[in-house]
């Protein structure tokens, strides 16, 4: 339809939608409608952290070993715990009176009387007598929030130790207790960082006293409503975790904003041409609504690949993601426009758009810079995909998976009393490799088999309970590195090939190596899935096979060049450990499915504008659409680099990941080599379906 049109053509949907939302008195309805539907959710989605699981043992899958074993150990009320390791050194050597203090302190602790506490030992010397150990046995099923209070008293305790003595606590519950720390208060520290650097880039991009609120608004009503689903997820058996909450909030406010400037762009257009502002809306909804519906279903469907993950807070951030996205799409659509409706063009001020006034000149024009990728597609584009190809060459420096102890970007106290025990006790002392049998006829040989294993400082005394069997093993090696993940897997390898699966080992490095598998299986199953997806639903809205073909490919091409300049990143600048494991899976679920957003908005717009005329069509696509989408790409960029305030190394990384691979994704592939390749191949590009439509008299064209 060309800007003189005397009538909205719109399908029956879109009639109810933009009848709906630019009333005079439906739009007010609907904005009641969510203010008492969000206050009414309030309830529901302050209760969210209190349903969390950020154990590692948790993500766990329910058939891995480590699982299996951990089942059969809960069977044993002696071994059913979680230990607290008191820690106690002095390089020179301990004095009596550090063993004087130690003895007082193992009183202190039972006189505590923590909740969760099952049994504190006696203070064990080490063996060239530097160190002193104390282990505080807590109850395993302890919810992570007690158990963070527990340890927090357990060192509070522990204060008024002899010169020169060092003190720390350690062990899984020390571990978990640091990471529920890092947890605590997520939700407001990084609500007010993501809503700080929105506010700050809408400010920037509008240069309204006044509209960037409404996008806010419309986001920050959006998380209410996706934050009590997720919370319902929840309660009905999904594990989610802080990193999942995190990544929410993150998602919501990223996509939301990307949405309300689409359509912000659009209406803007629209009142140029139109004297009422809520035909104007009217007309944008028309014209972007089934864009972002698309755009949005492709987002979600994605995301819902993950439900065929192994590690289960992967599989719960499927759902999680869609419900956020589906929240937002729904506040897009129904809340904002009513909200910009309500104080009409002002809502512009200062920069009030008029009818008949030309666009504003920006300090980047678009449409010399179309004018300049028409001129140069070929050297444009071979640029571009080389400097990505480049990029991809990162990869081979792709680092190790995270060990669990530096998954903070700090210093925490666990991983310093781990520090601690390793300098006078074998460091596996922390976390024992756990070997578990329903035969205890088994026991005598795999406990010899256990014992052989190099790597394995000793074994311990088996435990026998209602046909169940059970000894542990303490590692030579810290538990949480490489070097125990080899002896762990070397264990598992002997146990299996004299017993097959009657005999299988378990404890937290057992966990680490199930988890890194069941990474490893839901990259190769989840990735091929999500590129199906993609491929079909911009086959289904361009009407063409070669168009999302290339396109898909060009969003792969920018995932592998982010992630070979975060594995750079991550060794070089940043100086991590290694790459979580599910860092590469999440970054390319988000890059690919958000990064279908621009692809639509662009695509969609140049399909429009290309017919009869290729090239003038792409040119007048992207002048129209390149300064929303660099807007909308560093606003998803900066709000997801806002993970990186937190102090979890996993967050950061993919904070990381995210916004490099958006930045690329925006400047480099959506700007330049996409219309590029678009110029090179013509008509061909949209094969085997090219528009055809003539152009319109006097050079006019859709929009």
């Amino acid at each position: 339809m060309s800007r003189g049109r005397s009538e909205l053509k719109a399908s029956d949907g879109l009639n109810v939608l933009a009848s709906l939302v630019t009333g005079r008195r439906s739009r007010w309805v609907l904005i009641v409608v969510w203010l008492v539907g969000a206050i009414a959710l309030v309830p529901f989605s302050s209760k969210l952290t209190a349903v969390e699981q950020n154990s590692q043992s948790s993500f766990v899958p329910s058939g891995a070993p480590s699982t299996i074993v951990a089942n059969i150990e809960g069977q044993f009320p002696s071994l059913n715990r979680l230990a607290a390791i008191v820690v106690l050194y002095r390089k020179s050597g301990v004095t009596s009176s550090d063993l004087a203090y130690a003895r007082a302190a193992q009183a202190r602790v039972q006189a505590l009387g923590l909740a969760g506490e099952t049994g504190v030992t006696t203070p064990a010397l080490s063996p060239n007598h530097d160190g002193v150990l104390i282990e505080v046995s807590l109850g395993a099923n302890t919810s992570a929030t007690k158990v963070a209070a527990d340890v927090s008293q357990l060192r509070a305790s522990l204060a008024g130790h002899p010169a020169g003595l060092e003190v720390g606590v350690g062990g899984p519950a020390a571990i978990l207790a640091d990471t529920a720390s890092a947890f605590a208060g997520i939700d407001g520290i990084l609500l007010a960082a993501t809503v700080l650097v929105v506010a700050v880039l809408l400010l920037l991009t509008y240069r309204s006293l006044f509209l960037w609120l409404f996008p806010l608004i419309t986001v920050g009503l959006a998380t209410l409503l996706g934050q009590a689903g997720v919370y319902l997820l929840a309660r009905g058996g999904f594990v989610v975790n802080g990193m999942t909450i995190g990544i929410l909030t993150v998602l919501m406010f990223g996509a939301g904003t990307d949405y309300s400037l689409l359509l912000v762009a659009r209406y803007r257009e629209e009142l140029r041409s139109e004297p009422q502002p809520s035909r104007a809306m009217a007309i944008a909804l028309e014209r972007v609504a089934p864009t972002l519906a698309v755009s949005a279903s492709t987002v979600i469907l994605s995301l819902l690949v993950l439900l065929a993950a192994q590690e289960r807070d992967i599989r719960a951030l499927g759902p999680v993601g869609a419900i956020g996205i589906a929240a937002v799409l729904l506040g897009s659509l129904t809340l904002l426009p009513p909200l910009l409706l309500t104080f009409g063009r002002s809502a512009f001020w200062p920069l009030v758009p008029r009818v008949g006034q030309a666009p504003r000149a920006r300090r980047v024009s678009w449409s010399r810079t179309a004018a300049w990728v028409a001129a140069h597609p070929g050297p444009l584009s071979g640029a571009g995909i080389g400097a990505l190809a480049l990029l991809c060459l990162g990869l081979l420096a792709y680092p190790p998976s995270l060990p669990q102890s530096k998954g903070f970007s700090g210093q925490v106290p666990s991983a310093r009393a781990q520090t601690l025990i390793s300098s006078s006790f074998p460091a596996g002392s922390t976390g024992p490799v756990v070997v578990a049998t329903r035969n205890p006829a088994l026991l005598p040989e795999a406990e010899s088999l256990a014992a052989g294993v190099k790597g394995i400082a000793a074994v311990g005394q088996a435990s026998v309970h209602r046909g169940a069997a059970v000894f542990q093993a303490t590692l030579a090696s810290a538990p949480d590195g490489t070097r125990a993940e080899s002896v762990v897997a070397a264990l598992r390898s002997t146990e299996s090939r004299h017993f097959g699966n009657a005999v299988l080992v378990g404890g937290p490095t057992a966990v680490q190596i199930d988890l890194n598998q069941a990474a490893s299986h839901d990259r190769l199953v989840v990735i091929p899935i999500v590129l199906l997806v993609v491929l079909v639903m911009l086959g289904l809205l361009l009407r063409s096979v070669l168009a999302p073909v290339l396109l898909t490919a060009s969003v792969v091409l920018s995932f592998l060049a982010a992630l070979g300049l975060s594995s750079l990143a991550v060794r070089s600048i940043f100086g991590f450990a290694g790459m979580d494991s599910s860092v590469a899976l999440l970054g390319f679920v988000f890059l690919v499915a958000l990064g279908v957003d621009y692809t639509v908005f662009l695509a969609s717009r140049i399909r429009q504008e290309v017919t009869g005329d290729p090239q003038g069509g792409v040119e007048v696509a992207l002048g129209a659409t390149g300064g929303v989408i660099t807007s909308a790409g560093m606003v998803l960029a900066a709000t997801f680099t806002v993970l990186g305030v937190l102090p979890l190394v996993a967050l950061t990384e993919l904070g990381f990941l995210v916004a490099v691979g958006v930045l690329l994704d925006t400047f480099v592939v959506r700007s330049l080599v996409v219309p590029a390749v678009a110029l090179l191949l013509g008509d061909r590009f949209w094969w085997p379906w090219a528009p055809s439509a003539p152009a319109k008299p006097g050079g006019a064209r859709s929009t």
